[in-house]
């Protein structure tokens, strides 16, 4: 009975996830213009989520959680994968402003890297107008600058920061 509970329980934290994962995103960007959810949770390609690809997803996950195969996961296994995703997402960082690729970020390389300032600079004159910076609304340029998403498991990495 106790792991009925518990499957249920998964089955409807993962549902849950899915509901307000997609309710945030539709308010961000048009639902094709998501790509990653599609990938994460369309285990069969089929290009439809269902629940048991859902329950699926979050089981896989579990297990990658779960390091000594407990059947629990602790904080400091949570803490473990949470540790690891931020230092992916410091090394791609690190990589955009390793311009030379030499395992050190010069002052030049760090002063030299903009960013989203040319996509701003819409008259291309190296300079941020007002009109600029006002005119910009925020969720439709999120939606337009809307970086690919990839994902393996339950790690995702965008390919811009």
């Amino acid at each position: 009975m106790k792991s009925v509970k518990r499957a249920f329980c998964l089955v409807a934290t993962g549902l849950l996830s899915l509901v307000f994962a997609s309710h945030n995103l539709q308010a961000e960007a048009p639902p094709n213009e998501q790509p990653w959810l599609m990938a994460k949770y369309d285990l069969n390609g089929d290009a439809t989520i269902t629940l048991e690809e859902v329950s699926e997803k979050k089981k896989s996950l579990f297990i990658q959680l779960d390091h000594n195969r407990d059947g629990h996961i602790s904080f400091g296994e949570y803490e473990t994968i949470d540790q690891a995703k931020r230092q992916a997402l410091l090394r791609k960082r690190f990589s955009k402003l390793d311009e030379d690729k030499n395992g050190k970020v010069s002052e030049a390389e760090y002063a030299s890297f903009v960013g989203l300032f040319s996509s701003l600079d819409s008259d291309g004159d190296g300079a941020l107008s007002e009109m600029e910076v006002h005119s910009m609304n925020p969720l439709a340029k999120a939606a337009a600058q809307e970086p690919t998403t990839y994902c393996l498991l339950w790690f995702c990495i965008r390919d811009e920061l």
